[in-house]
């Protein structure tokens, strides 16, 4: 009877492979403790009580656990954040009260940007990022 619990055990293993979801998993696993049985016991009820058993207790119990652990359910991160408190070069005038963006030169790119203040800022200041809405730097004017 071992034989059997062997073809489940790799049918289930192909297709939790197949299909991942972490369900199937449990099912292989237990008939390969119902396999070991079986090379003990040879009585299939027993076997199939244990294997059951042993797959739904593995699948109530580590399901959540091994897709918490394997699942990656942090924010998709970009360097975005990293341009707050850089400084940068206006190339195009940003007007006053976020009406008109203008362009922002920061480490060799060009960004779209706001001014955080009701002062327009002019072309060639020098200003500071000091948060990201969207796609647009929100800046604010520095001295030279």
């Amino acid at each position: 009877m071992w034989k059997v619990w062997l073809i489940v055990a790799v049918i289930f293993a192909i297709t939790e492979v197949c299909y991942n979801g972490f369900f199937l998993l449990w099912f292989s696993i237990g008939a390969l403790v119902a396999l070991i049985t079986s090379l003990f016991l040879h009585n299939f009820l027993l076997e199939s009580i244990i294997f059951l058993t042993v797959s739904f207790i593995l699948l109530l119990t580590l399901k959540k656990y091994f897709i918490k652990k394997l699942s990656n359910k942090k924010a998709f991160a970009t360097n975005t954040n990293q341009l707050i408190g850089s400084h940068g070069t206006v190339i195009k005038h940003i007007g006053q009260n976020n009406l008109e963006s203008g362009l922002v030169k920061l480490d060799g790119e060009v960004w779209s940007a706001i001014s955080d203040s009701n002062h327009s800022i002019s072309e060639g200041s020098l200003v500071e990022v000091k948060a990201i809405k969207g796609v647009r730097l929100i800046v604010t004017s520095i001295k030279k």
